[in-house]
């Protein structure tokens, strides 16, 4: 059926080209001057370019293939990304929820067709205070199981917000990772590496992926995971079916099938989303490899380097995260045993969504298709369902890293389970990680590689720094590298560690050989600050801004013009800052400071109060609104601010001289 669907496009894009079903003197007739013309634009369609070349608007494979294209709109990958108008509704929205951990109260409310994020405070007489409303540019996740918010600067920059929708119970909680006191609030930055498992490719410049740029993207960006993730890039497969002329098995030649591929090559499909052994701790892309460079049809091993991670307390068998559907099929016995034969397609459809009784007996007879002796050994067991092998062998557990959410746990594994303890509440909690090692999957490094992929995760996930910066400079004492990845790795470990010297030296030779590396400059510029060397600080900050602005550079800078005594220079600086990322705390309160250094109180009670809004906690913060107010007459709004500081700030105890 689906080889006379794809025929008959062949037959009804042919009939698009010029002269089609033309006599051969007709032809020539009107004949007009040869141009090359891309078969796409017949379509009203053009291929992507750039960093993620090749790519062609999904809705082009329903041209062809509706069925399984109009399919796969059910299914959740479809929808992991998505315009809050264009999201399939499952919230209810307008709920209040009250954080005791962070003395705050969230909502997400439909104002005008749009979604509005609101997170306030209540003052000692019960009114709103350090209120802040975001409008909500993104919608992350299906909603099956959990869905999350996000708004975009018009810089490009996407944050993450603080609440989400459990469906399971039907509520609105904390988004994961921000379950306790001092979180992010709204600047938890969301980066390719995050949008790589929940979105298409962007179409962005090439090189603009690579580890060491800026974490920007377009205002107008896929919504969903789509086809091509799954089986490459299309312009080419469709290019040929719409000219004509080649047979069916050049058509498919274009574009990738992941159930022709076998093995690693069939896994790493899935694997490329669905394998992350830690949440925390992420291994590294192969050097070379920037972030949409995968894939399909290529081993994920020769793009990313997994770790796996030992925690306090929990055997890396117990270990059970949101994402460890691929990383706990790995463990399995079943998986390990059948030498590459099976894999995840076999059971899941991923054009289909899973209708659960239907599914859990097709993916029963795949079990028995092995363990055919299991029927008879199960028969006489109480409660025993020949069409449900799941239940009882990859149970539904409750997830450690997202405590509101439950999955399946595809660790294939004999049991018997406390079913009712798997599923059981969990409070959020931080394990100590006690040990960081590569994964043994695919082709894993070997030697000197080996380390070095092992300590560039520790480095970049903050662990262990005197450790990864020690082993990554005896690494590139004895290797040396065509990219400038690793020497980046070592020199944020050695800022890190207070080593400045050391770094402003590795990164003058990094800057011969890279005199365009912006971040270069943005890390030299920190290490010369950190020296009190602020002349050549703000030399190299204003480089790094001249190849590529970033609000981060420029607060360091305005940093730098502070130590320096330049107060005008640091305003302009600030304010620079803001605007690329207006909801930058830490620039609102400088940006205060220097109002009031020029006099004008009442602009900086304005800034303290968006600091505030922005983050509740600062105490810093409270002391300066508060002595802005006094100065401005403004006594009563001064207590009101200062009471609430007291009760709701990181250190009240630095307030108690202000009363």
């Amino acid at each position: 059926m689906r080889q006379f669907r794809l025929f008959f496009g062949l037959v009804l894009c042919a009939t698009l080209l010029p002269g089609c079903g033309e006599s051969d003197d007709t032809r020539a007739q009107n004949a007009a001057p040869i141009t090359e013309q891309d078969p796409l634009e017949l379509l009203g369609a053009r291929a992507s370019t750039g960093a993620a070349a090749g790519y062609i608007d999904d809705a082009i494979c329903a041209t062809c293939h509706k069925e399984i294209y109009d399919s796969y709109q059910h299914v959740g990958m479809s929808q992991s990304f998505k315009r809050p108008e264009n999201a399939i509704p499952v919230e209810t929205f307008g709920i209040e929820y009250y954080h005791d951990a962070s003395k705050r109260f969230y909502k997400i409310v439909e104002n005008d067709q749009r979604l509005v994020f609101e997170r306030y405070q209540r003052d000692a007489n019960g009114d709103s205070i350090n209120r802040i409303e975001l409008p909500i540019d993104w919608v992350i996740g299906s909603g099956n199981k959990v869905r999350s918010y996000a708004y975009q600067t018009d810089w490009g920059e996407i944050f993450m917000l603080p609440l989400s929708w459990y469906a399971d119970a039907g509520l609105w909680r904390m988004s994961p990772g921000f379950e306790h006191a001092n979180h992010k609030g709204v600047s938890r930055k969301i980066t390719r590496e995050c949008l790589f498992c929940h979105n298409a490719y962007p179409e962005v410049a090439a090189g603009s992926d690579a580890f060491w740029e800026t974490e920007t993207f377009p205002s107008v960006l896929p919504e969903g995971t789509g086809c091509q993730r799954c089986h490459g890039p299309g312009a080419d497969h469709v290019r040929t079916v719409v000219a004509g002329g080649s047979d069916i098995a050049t058509i498919r030649s274009k574009v990738v099938n992941p159930a022709k591929l076998t093995g690693e090559h069939r896994d790493s499909v899935c694997f490329q989303c669905h394998m992350l052994p830690s949440a925390t701790v992420v291994g590294a892309r192969r050097i070379g490899r920037h972030d949409y460079s995968f894939r399909p049809g290529e081993l994920l091993s020769n793009y990313l380097v997994h770790v796996e991670v030992s925690e306090e307390g929990t055997s890396r068998t117990d270990k059970f995260e949101i994402n460890h559907h691929g990383y706990r099929l790995y463990q399995s016995e079943c998986y390990q045993q059948s030498e590459g034969k099976l894999g995840c397609i076999d059971c899941h459809d991923p054009h289909v969504k899973p209708e659960s009784a239907d599914f859990r007996k097709t993916t029963s007879e795949v079990c028995l298709s092995c363990h055919a002796a299991a029927k008879a050994l199960h028969e006489a067991a109480a409660g025993y369902d020949n069409d449900d092998c799941i239940v009882c062998h990859m149970p539904e557990r409750r997830t450690s890293d997202v405590v509101e959410a439950t999955m399946t746990d595809h660790r294939i594994a004999r049991g018997p389970f406390q079913l009712q303890a798997l599923l059981a509440p969990l409070e959020p909690r931080t394990r100590p990680v006690t040990g960081i090692d590569l994964l043994e999957f695919g082709d894993v490094p070997t030697g000197d590689a080996r380390e070095y992929y092992r300590l560039s995760a520790i480095a970049r996930a903050n662990r262990y720094l005197e450790t990864a910066h020690k082993g990554l400079k005896e690494h590139l004492n004895k290797n040396a590298y065509l990219s400038p990845t690793p020497y980046i790795d070592l020199v944020r470990t050695q800022l890190q560690i207070g080593d400045y010297a050391n770094a402003e030296a590795r990164l003058g030779k990094l800057l011969t050989s890279y005199p365009e590396l912006h971040v270069g400059y943005t890390l030299l510029g920190t290490a010369l600050l950190a020296q009190g060397k602020r002349e050549q600080a703000i030399t190299a900050l204003k480089r790094s801004i001249e190849i590529q602005p970033d609000p981060e550079v420029w607060f360091n800078l305005a940093l730098a013009y502070l130590h320096s005594g330049d107060t005008a220079g640091a305003e302009k600086a600030i304010n620079a800052a803001i605007d690329l990322r207006p909801t930058m705390q830490q620039a609102w309160k400088y940006r205060g400071r220097l109002l009031i250094e020029k006099g004008d109180t009442a602009s900086a009670v304005d800034a303290f109060k968006e600091a505030l809004r922005l983050e509740p906690r600062d105490a810093d913060a409270y002391r300066q609104l508060v002595d802005a107010l006094r100065a401005s007459g403004l006594v009563g709004e001064a207590e009101r601010y200062l009471q609430h500081g007291l009760s709701v700030s990181s250190n009240p105890a630095s307030l108690q001289g202000l009363r």
